[in-house]
């Protein structure tokens, strides 16, 4: 199939979210849609929208990303409960005097995001939990803490060259060197790209900008106000205390670098890490005087807590599957890889990424599909190969971060504990603003090199 009909799918789901507020009943609408096209049969499209969500658990990456969510809800859980939240900003706000204002509150809760810099979802959780309470003693809405994850989460994780998703992308670029499309060392691309990632750079860097340029936003009415007051806890706590936060996540990241180190495999790495992180974390908690069963309790309530969010990224991963099956990202790429002159390619590509991942809700599956058409173009246009793969990544990330399909969208509100779509509202303007101010960029580059 070769038509706007490969479109209908994504946009279908996109309409709906927008306009009905039901975000299951949307991406499950997409699904049901792209899969009677792919049947050509109104019954058996059914019985394959059923299908297709099953066969995204025969994915192992798929399985490992939910699975990974739910330990990450259940870390997150565990440190709340056990009082090292609070403990920790008790210490920075109260004995230490770092956190006195709404400024410094959203400066700390962005600065967390970076202690995860190699994984954007856990990014994005450890904005949440630290931002929470910060966000609620400071009575800043939580639509913007949401906005504060997403915009360290992706971004971040597409900027570390190490990262998941950095080595992710310097797979992609081997396979093109490998075909003799590309000479130099796939790592040399990733490298040389990260200063054109223009998007990627402000929005992350509009994040501080923010908080010393408008302070904050007021109080939402939608914040939660069932948490504990942060002074009346902790009054009560101690100096030691905060390692209940700290820990965890040290293990967490020491045993990414271990076992990335060990096996050489990043994406097994955190995977793999994140069980022995509840399984360290379980041990230093015993020694502390909790119960086994007190702490499974903790991680049970933590993994329960997240199974909205991975209810909504399974059905986003089965839109994702299936749009690729009709080949979406595919079409709309043809529309655009025509003649086109070498000073606008970069432009075009970073619109064109933007098209894709915000149809598809995925920066991953863009990169993937976009990857061996944009090394092609960029090298038989003679336009510089990392100018044009950082305006992929660029595109890419800004249709992820933006789309209400997208499992950032949905993880950052989860993580702020607001709706995704007043995320998605909230969110769009700024969002919107640095991609208007990329394209301006991509324009200048490509027209002058």
């Amino acid at each position: 199939m070769d038509s706007w009909l490969n479109l209908l799918p994504p946009c279908l789901s996109i309409l709906l979210a927008i306009t009905t507020r039901q975000v299951y009943v949307a991406i499950f609408t997409g699904i049901m849609a792209g899969s009677i096209l792919l049947s050509q049969t109104v019954i058996g499209g059914i019985a394959d929208s059923f299908n297709a969500i099953a066969v995204t658990f025969s994915s192992p990456s798929s399985v490992k990303s939910l699975i990974f969510i739910l330990i990450i809800g259940a870390i997150i859980n565990v440190m709340q409960q056990s009082g090292g939240v609070e403990a920790l900003i008790h210490q920075l706000s109260q004995q230490r005097s770092i956190i006195r204002s709404k400024v410094s509150a959203q400066l700390a809760t962005f600065g967390f995001g970076f202690l995860m810099c190699l994984e954007g979802v856990g990014s994005m959780m450890l904005v949440g939990v630290v931002g929470r309470p910060l966000f609620q003693k400071f009575k800043l809405s939580n639509t913007r803490l949401a906005l504060v994850a997403n915009c360290t989460g992706a971004p971040l994780a597409w900027l570390v060259p190490f990262s998941g998703a950095g080595v992710f992308l310097t797979g992609l670029i081997s396979t093109e060197v490998e075909k003799g499309t590309l000479a130099e060392s796939p790592f040399s691309y990733v490298l040389n790209a990260l200063p054109y990632q223009f998007y990627t750079i402000v929005i992350l860097a509009m994040v501080p900008i923010l908080a010393l340029v408008q302070k904050g936003e007021s109080l939402a009415l939608d914040i939660q106000t069932d948490h504990k007051s942060l002074d009346s806890v902790s009054a009560s706590s101690s100096s030691a205390k905060a390692l209940y936060l700290l820990v965890p996540v040290i293990i967490l990241l020491t045993s990414i670098g271990i076992i990335t180190y060990v096996t050489g495999d990043i994406s097994s790495a955190v995977y793999l890490s994140g069980f022995v992180a509840l399984i360290g974390s379980g041990g230093y908690f015993r020694l502390n005087s909790v119960a086994v069963n007190t702490y499974i309790e903790w991680c049970i309530q933590g993994m329960k807590n997240m199974l909205p969010a991975v209810i909504v990224l399974t059905l986003a991963f089965s839109l994702s599957r299936v749009s690729g099956e009709l080949g979406t990202g595919k079409y709309l790429a043809s529309l655009f890889t025509g003649e086109i002159p070498s000073g606008f390619i970069p432009a075009t590509i970073f619109v064109l990424c933007i098209l894709i991942s915000f149809s598809t809700g995925s920066s991953g599956a863009t990169v993937s599909i976009m990857t061996p058409i944009v090394v092609s173009l960029a090298v038989s246009a003679g336009v510089a190969v990392p100018l044009s793969i950082a305006a992929m990544v660029s595109g890419a990330v800004f249709g992820d971060q933006s789309s209400p399909i997208s499992d950032s969208v949905i993880v950052a509100s989860s993580a702020a504990d607001c709706l995704p779509e007043k995320h998605f509202v909230t969110q769009l303007p700024y969002t919107l603003a640095v991609a208007l101010l990329s394209l301006a960029l991509y324009l200048v580059v490509g027209l002058s090199v």
